[in-house]
């Protein structure tokens, strides 16, 4: 199952021990940045309640100033401790006169430390992406070698590529265990609707179903004796598990089937009789799906 080139090892192997330390490198970062967060909504916090204690202060400090005339008639402040002189304080006096050196320091601090601890935050957030979009490419780069394998052994089906009239076998509901027989009406790309008529003869049923619920038959040439499959039981509609037993046979007409061991279809002495299935009505065995064992 894709060898990997340096050896025996599989590359699903290869990518799982490559990324058996993500989540808790992932995990790790994420806690830190929650007690980044909670360290950092606790000084905001502190941040907020410095500078509204500051900015009271300071208009206490200012509503103390004895408000009088100056000798012009304009209105001004008594100098304090400076008798009854009577002056206009310029901008820079008012600041000087409020300004708490101590407090403003320790506000800058705080504001500094936020700050920091904010960039500390969005770099961990950037590493992570980091570490997770490596993982991700990788992948990516994995699934399309495989996708290259795939295609060159038959097995793989492109998306999009269902014309009506193909063979498909199709779940009824999400997630089921069943799967039946229909025949493509149309596709839809955009959206990934199928509309699908049911091969029962006797039924006149028609299906829109997605994707992730069809199975366009078809890539089953190159199976060989063992490979367990999904194929449709004779005379019916309905796919069950079965073991291939013999290869693929051609047939005159163009035609080709295979022999396979249904599961659980031993007679009344417990033997399983070889059934000849249309290669067209074989799949392998859905994603998903449990092997029961033969």
């Amino acid at each position: 199952f894709f060898i990997n080139k340096m050896g025996d090892e599989t590359y699903l192997e290869s990518f799982i021990e490559q990324i058996q330390t993500l989540p808790s490198e992932v995990r790790r970062n994420l806690e830190l940045m929650k007690d980044l967060d909670k360290s950092c909504s606790a000084l905001a916090g502190e941040l907020k309640t410095s500078q509204e204690d500051y900015i009271a202060r300071a208009q206490e400090k200012i509503l103390k100033l004895d408000v009088a005339e100056c000798s012009d008639g304009k209105p001004g402040v008594r100098v304090l401790g400076g008798g009854n002189d009577v002056i206009i304080p310029t901008t820079e006096e008012l600041s000087a006169y409020i300004k708490d050196e101590e407090t403003l320091k320790n506000i800058r601090s705080m504001k500094v430390n936020a700050v920091q601890q904010t960039e500390e935050k969005v770099a961990i957030a950037e590493q992570t992406y980091s570490i997770v979009h490596a993982t991700v490419k990788r992948l990516d780069k994995d699934l399309g070698k495989l996708e290259t394998m795939l295609k060159t052994t038959g097995e793989f089906q492109i998306a999009g590529s269902a014309k009506p009239n193909d063979l498909a076998a199709i779940q009824v509901l999400p997630n089921s265990a069943d799967w039946i027989l229909a025949k493509v009406i149309s596709h839809d790309p955009d959206s990934g609707m199928y509309r699908l008529s049911d091969e029962d003869v006797e039924s006149n049923k028609i299906f829109h179903l997605p994707e992730s619920q069809v199975v366009v038959l078809s890539g089953t040439e190159k199976l060989s004796r063992g490979d367990i499959v999904y194929a449709v039981y004779p005379d019916t509609t309905s796919f069950y598990q079965a073991a291939v037993v013999q290869p693929v046979k051609r047939v005159s007409g163009g035609g080709s089937f295979i022999m396979v061991n249904f599961v659980d279809d031993a007679d009344e002495q417990g033997i399983t009789h070889d059934k000849a299935v249309m290669l067209k009505h074989v799949m392998r065995v859905p994603y998903g799906a449990a092997i029961q064992p033969m």
